[in-house]
């Protein structure tokens, strides 16, 4: 009677045995192992070998005996319908019905069994066998013997042959063609030892006719049992069994590794083949979230892109590609990131292999018309959402290749920029699509070459764009564009749609009222973003090139208004550093300075109305305007002085704007000067008359070019003499030259804190340094940069913005510590220009802020020098005594010079020891003539019936002037000017005072008696009559300080 399945499993325990100490000698081990075939034998009732078996023998022994268990084991679960144990593996077998499963310590016994059979018996049969066949080189790790026993190889072979063949008919007892028998030792054997199971079924079944003989014949009924078994089993687990195959001993044979590689391209063609490798060699990194390392993308990539042997390459790729794509355009939750990363990245090899060109060829072929057909025609396997999400995994997952963007991109690069516009326009449209192709555009246009993006943009120029809709679902779908649709947007208005139009705010002043394709404003924002700066040269001037040529033609053609309109935003655009080809630029500002009247297009039937240049109005069509335009002119004649006034400021209009155009050449090109581009003479000649112009926006851009191009044109006077020096000084420190260049770009930034980092700049290249002595040292600057340096301070200085014209204070007082006396001098004539002529009495505010600004820096230089003051009195004194004797000078700027000159005598008393007498006198006089003396109101019976009348006059009579009110007014009689005077001598008694009682001598600043009786007198009369209460105080004040100087000179 046979053995039940419980025996079995206490037989095996009894050949097992209990696990020994790891540290067991080999002669122990050899005694254990014949104490446990005896016990073995007794239970089954058997014959114990006998004699002195060797340690090896033993093992064989017992292995042999476990493979005969393992059988047993096998037939009586068949034969009782054991249970089955499906383990890791996914059988297509039929379950059993209602059947008890094995415990873990049987299958822990089934595993033990395993490991016995594979360690001691298969794995010393395949070292004999792999060592005796012949090879091209050996593994690492195995010793090849210099003689090789042949004569007993065939009894090894043999007995190889044996064991694989029962191994095989354990999983399919039927042969080929039969299910996998389901049990717990098939489990344990598929789970475990798969790859174990097939290096001697390679060896030995695939075994080469050249090797083969009658002693070790080739066992051909091991190979269909072995293809139907790994066909059986999932993709990945017999492709990770394959690949441990080749890192085993046996595959130093040829024939091994090219059985291995055959196998692996038979899973690979299975329908989850891809997957199954990706889930071989990434299961770490799926369970982990880690990321994929890129020795295993290059593995995968190989592996892929490798051709089986007999098959041509357009039939594999025709297979694998689609499969490949398909895998990508799933879901992100149905593959892992590992696999979507690795798919991606073998296919953009295989794009950019240029080693295979066929294999190229073919997989371009293949992808790009699946990629691209959804996009450019509608058709095709996958919708043009599948299509884009697609693109984005392949790009998102693989390196930036230019060549493989371009390829990728550029055929739908038009078509894609019509789905972004239609899905910014959409009301319901998805933003994770609107935002993936404006990242395909973005990087397209960033990464292709210049002449594939122009070609490209005059392609969408041209119209090479496409309609697109979206359903309720979501779902975009192309539409096909009929010549009927272009008339639909090029409609007149009616009364109702009109209405619906305003309501809608489609009368934006960049609105696309044609309906021209594609948008202006829209293109030209989109080359904008390209930040490419040669694409937006080159189209530019292409642009202006077509722009000319529209002049000439009749204004019939939509594309013509397209090019008016993005030359327009382009040149407008005076912030960008795109401009890298300004020859044709400077020749079209030229040209649009000598005759700003000529801008006007040539008539077709009748005058435009209120339109006489071209204009802002001529490319942005806004119909109210117009239609308000043509009113005017029809109550009047077409020759009037508004259609004069009409052309005036279309031509005024276009002259700014070639005038922003050369700020913004300018600042692209940081070397360009008069010296290198000859025609920049011509135009400053021109922008000499605009910089008188009324208007101030034109007359403020006219100023700051001609300032630009004297500053660059100054800091290239010395460029030739200046070739040969380093860029860096010898401390490291960028040149000054370098420094002065970066500030003038900086200084033509619209962002406000830009604009006052290049003062900034400036203000540290003029700073005076400490040379090694300890001393100040002028600083270490051209002198032929000054000149443009103070242009832009006095420049900078009259802007509106605090933050920016402080600045502009800091830097000319900077510009007086480093260079002395040349640059105060100027600084004083500014302030103090005029004071013989008549501007002086018919001055700006402008011209008074720029002036009490100067004063400004004039104070921080006064209050710097300190002890070395005296030095410079002689250029401070006499021309601020001057603008304080001017009496048609604004009363600000009078009031400003005696604060400096109170500056002076509080930083240093004997720089003004010279005029002490004659600067005293003045204020006093000043003071007589300017006072205003309190009105005291005094009871008349004649100004009773006046009070209704005067009640009602101050209520509406105006607040009385201040010279806040009316900072232009030269009116002396404002009380500033009076306190500014009584500052002054407060401050001159006091060093007076001061000067006494540290010398003990009033012979320097002793002032006449005569003076100071009269000074006396005048504040005592002020500091009891005056209107002003600060004025009275400030009087009682400086008496006081008479009474301390008098009092001094009598201590002396």
């Amino acid at each position: 009677m046979a053995p039940s399945v419980d025996e079995l499993f206490r037989v095996a325990a009894i050949l097992t045995g209990p696990s020994g100490s790891p540290k067991a000698r080999p002669s122990h081990l050899k005694e254990v192992l014949r104490r446990r075939i005896i016990d073995y034998s007794h239970a089954v009732c058997g014959a114990a070998p006998t004699g002195d078996l060797s340690l090896e023998a033993l093992q064989s022994y017992t292995a042999l005996e476990a493979l005969s268990l393992l059988e047993n084991l096998q037939e009586r679960l068949k034969a009782q319908k054991a249970p089955i144990q499906r383990g890791d593996i996914s059988t297509n077998g039929d379950p059993e019905d209602e059947q008890p499963l094995l415990g873990s310590r049987d299958l822990s016994m089934i595993r033990t069994l395993l490991s016995i059979l594979f360690q001691w018996a298969v794995e010393p049969l395949l070292q004999q066998i792999v060592s005796a066949i012949p090879s091209t080189s050996a593994p690492q790790g195995i010793a090849r013997a210099s003689i090789i026993d042949l004569t007993g190889l065939p009894h090894e072979f043999s007995m190889l042959s044996s064991i694989s063949a029962r191994l095989l008919s354990l999983v399919l007892p039927a042969g080929p063609g039969s299910p996998i028998f389901q049990s717990g030792v098939t489990a344990a054997l598929l789970n475990h030892h798969l790859s174990d199971l097939l290096v001697p079924c390679i060896l030995i079944g695939w075994l080469p006719k050249s090797l083969a003989s009658e002693d070790m014949p080739t066992a051909d009924s091991v190979r269909p049992l072995v293809m139907h078994l790994l066909s059986r089993l999932p993709a990945s687990h017999v492709i990770s069994a394959v690949g441990r195959v080749l890192t085993h001993s046996s595959s130093s044979l040829s024939y091994v590794r090219k059985t291995c590689t055959f196998l692996l391209s038979r899973q690979l063609l299975r329908p989850e083949g891809i997957r199954g490798l990706c889930e071989s060699i990434y299961g770490e990194e799926d369970a982990a979230g880690e990321d994929v390392a890129l020795d295993k993308l290059e593995h995968v990539s190989r592996l892929l892109s490798a051709v089986p042997i007999g098959m041509k390459v357009q039939e594999y790729l025709n297979l694998m590609v689609p499969r490949m794509l398909l895998l990508l355009s799933v879901d992100d939750r149905a593959l892992p990131p590992a696999h979507r990363r690795s798919i991606a990245f073998s296919l953009s090899r295989m794009l950019t292999d240029e080693g295979d060109a066929e294999k190229k060829r073919v997989t371009m072929g293949l992808v790009f018309p699946i990629l691209h057909n959804p996009i450019l025609h509608g058709s095709g396997d996958l919708t043009p959402t599948s299509s884009l999400r697609t693109i984005q995994v392949l790009l998102t997952n693989t390196d930036p290749s230019p060549h493989l963007i371009t390829a990728l991109l550029t055929p739908i690069v038009p078509s894609l920029y019509s789905l972004h516009a239609y899905l910014e326009q959409a009301k319901a449209s998805d933003p994770l699509v609107r935002e993936t192709i404006k990242s395909f555009l973005s990087t397209w246009g960033r990464l292709v070459n210049k002449e594939e993006v122009i070609a490209t943009l005059l392609r969408i120029i041209n119209g090479e764009t496409s309609d697109w809709q979206t359903d309720v679902a979501g779902q975009i779908s192309k539409v096909e564009s009929t010549p009927a649709d272009g008339g639909d947007t090029l409609s007149l208005f009616t009364p109702q749609s009109l209405q619906e139009a305003e309501a809608a705010g489609e009368f934006d002043i960049d609105s696309n009222l044609l309906g021209l394709k594609p948008d202006p404003v829209r293109l030209v924002h989109f080359v904008k973003n390209l930040n490419r700066a040669d694409v937006s040269s080159d189209l530019f001037v292409q642009l202006l090139e077509a722009y000319r040529d529209s002049r000439i033609q009749a204004d019939a053609d939509p594309l013509k208004r397209l090019v008016l309109q993005m030359q327009k935003q382009l040149s407008m655009d005076n912030t960008s550093n795109v401009l890298k080809r300004p020859e044709h630029i400077l020749s079209f500002i030229k040209h649009a300075l000598e005759n700003p009247s000529r801008a006007e297009l040539p008539s077709t039937g009748r005058k435009p109305i209120g339109k006489a240049g071209l204009n802002l109005n001529d490319l942005r069509i806004v119909p109210e305007e117009e239609e308000e335009a043509y009113e005017e002119a029809e109550e009047g004649d077409s020759d009037d002085e508004n259609g004069e006034d009409s052309q005036e400021h279309g031509s005024d209009d276009m002259t700014s704007t070639a005038v922003k155009l050369l700020l913004s050449v300018l600042e692209a090109n940081s070397d360009l000067s008069a010296r290198t581009a000859p025609v920049l003479n011509d135009i400053f000649s021109l922008l000499e008359p605009l910089s008188r112009a009324p208007e101030d926006s034109l007359r403020f851009i006219t100023r700051e070019a001609r300032m630009v191009m004297t500053a660059r044109l100054a800091s290239t006077s010395d460029s030739v003499g200046r070739k040969t020096q380093k860029p860096f000084s010898s401390d490291g420190t960028e040149d000054a030259q370098e420094t002065y260049q970066n500030a003038l770009k900086l200084l033509q930034d619209p962002l406000l804190p830009v604009r006052a980092h290049g003062l900034m700049l400036l203000r540290q290249l003029v700073l005076a340094r400490k040379d090694s002595s300890g001393t100040l040292a002028e600083p270490s600057i051209d002198r032929a940069l000054i000149p443009g340096i103070l242009s832009l301070f006095m420049q900078s200085i009259q802007d509106d913005d605090s933050y920016m014209f402080l600045n502009a204070v800091q830097g000319l007082s900077a510009m007086v510590d480093g260079f002395g006396k040349e640059v105060l001098r100027s600084l004083v004539s500014v302030y103090s220009d005029g004071l013989d002529g008549l501007s002086a009495s018919t001055m700006s505010q402008h011209d008074v802020d720029m002036r009490t600004r100067i004063g400004e820096a004039l104070g921080q230089v006064i209050r710097r020098c300190g002890d070395a003051l005296p030095s410079y009195a002689s250029l401070l004194i006499p021309p601020l005594f001057q603008v304080v004797r001017a009496s048609h000078f604004p009363t600000v700027l009078r009031t400003s010079a005696i604060s400096l000159l109170a500056q002076c005598v509080k930083t240093n008393a004997l720089a003004v020891l010279p005029y002490t007498v004659d600067l005293a006198d003045a204020m006093i006089d000043l003071l007589q003539v300017e006072s205003v003396p309190a009105t005291h109101r005094k009871p008349d019976v004649r100004s009773k019936p006046e009070p209704e009348i005067q009640d009602d006059e101050k209520g509406c009579k105006e607040p009385p002037a201040t010279m806040d009110t009316q900072p232009t007014s030269a009116n002396p009689k404002f009380p500033p000017l009076r306190r500014a005077a009584l500052h002054f001598l407060s401050l001159l008694t006091r060093a007076c005072t001061s000067h006494v009682y540290e010398t003990g001598s009033a012979d320097r600043m002793l002032l006449p008696p005569d003076l100071l009786r009269r000074a006396r007198v005048t504040l005592g009369y002020i500091a009891a009559t005056d209107a002003d209460d600060v004025v009275r105080v400030m009087a009682r004040e400086t008496l006081e300080g008479l009474d301390q100087l008098a009092e001094a000179i009598v201590g002396l």
